[in-house]
């Protein structure tokens, strides 16, 4: 992980999420996959330090013979970081933490399943941390959970994300990330003060 790069936290970007007939996918699962994998492929082109936070089997949500397989194309690459967590939350993994400290304040983006539990709460915690985790908000995945919809419970977590001000269209996470660029090219060309 380089720091001050923009970071992408990829949440559950795992089979669980999206094979059909599975307790929670989502039935829109293959596409918002299909789409995350687009925009990790465009952030892995920009050398964005990428982290993928997943369950692992046996932990809540997945029981022992869940599909904890990544998603096509979600797979993690050597290099990146592969965190497994037993909690809701990525926060769950102690690591996250001081990942997103490490980006030094550089934008981070968060994508997955689980939207009305663990981004959500992935969210709430980055809020009280004061890390700029931002929610990315075309890949957004939820089952149905009770009486809502899977398109009921995404539309409440991306309420929830722009209620807190961490509600990001992918055109305006690349083009936030091309303008920190360009901030950084301005930083780095100024004189240094002695």
């Amino acid at each position: 992980m380089s720091l001050g790069v923009p970071v992408l936290v990829c949440l559950d970007l795992q089979m669980e999420f999206v094979a059909k007939g599975r307790p929670w996918t989502d039935p829109e699962g293959e596409r918002i996959a299909q789409v995350s994998a687009s925009i990790l492929s465009e952030a892995r082109a920009a050398n964005w330090s990428i982290v993928h936070v997943q369950l692992h089997p046996g932990g809540p949500i997945m029981a022992d013979n869940g599909l904890h397989q990544p998603a096509p194309g979600c797979e993690p690459r050597p290099g990146e970081i592969l965190l497994r967590r037993a909690g809701v939350s990525a926060y769950a993994h102690p690591d996250l933490s001081g990942i997103l400290e490490g980006a030094m304040g550089a934008p981070a983006y968060l994508m997955g399943f689980s939207a009305p539990t663990s981004l959500t709460a992935t969210l709430y915690d980055a809020e009280e941390r004061m890390h700029p985790l931002n929610l990315v908000e075309e890949a957004v995945g939820s089952a149905e959970v009770g009486e809502w919809s899977a398109d009921h419970a995404r539309a409440l977590c991306k309420d929830t994300a722009d209620r807190l001000n961490r509600l990001v269209s992918r055109t305006g996470m690349f083009g936030e990330k091309a303008q920190y660029a360009l901030g950084r090219v301005g930083m780095l060309s100024q004189p240094r003060l002695s």
